[in-house]
């Protein structure tokens, strides 16, 4: 056996290793991209999340016997925000105060209020006036009357 002149090492073209590199980035980007297309976005866009809960509408007014807006009332006036929350004080849904019949009485609407609830209340004005509780049966068909003084 003749050993001869060592043969220098072939060197691979350093663009090779940076093609291969280029190709690997491209495909997991692609399969990242094909996993985000095909995951929950996609159901989501083609309707088929899951199901969302049923809602329903509160409507209501608020009756304050005196003057309204000034003493004691201040925090009860045109515009005032309205929360339906439920057994848990989560707020469920939120509306303001709109003009009824008289200065000083009101009428209001929460659109968008999840069935299922143990019981639903409304709060309206400051938090010292407390929550008015109902069932989820009463809030559907008689809504929330309240009055003050």
């Amino acid at each position: 056996m003749t050993i001869g002149p060592e043969l220098p090492l072939k060197r691979r073209p350093p663009w090779l290793a940076i093609g291969f590199a280029l190709v690997a980035l491209t495909a997991g980007g692609l399969g990242f991209g094909l996993g985000r297309a095909t995951g929950p976005d996609l159901l989501r866009s083609a309707g088929t999340s899951p199901a969302a809960p049923n809602v329903f509408t509160i409507n209501g007014s608020m009756t304050v016997n005196g003057q309204c807006g000034t003493g004691g009332y201040t925090d009860v006036t045109l515009g005032g925000q309205v929360e339906i929350v439920n057994q848990d004080n989560k707020v469920l849904g939120v509306g303001t105060l709109q003009g009824g019949t008289g200065s000083c009485s009101f009428r209001f609407t929460v659109s968008g209020i999840p069935e299922g609830q143990r019981l639903y209340g409304a709060q309206i004005g400051n938090a010292s006036r407390g929550v008015i509780w109902h069932s989820e049966q009463d809030a559907k068909s008689q809504g929330f009357h309240l009055a003050l003084g």
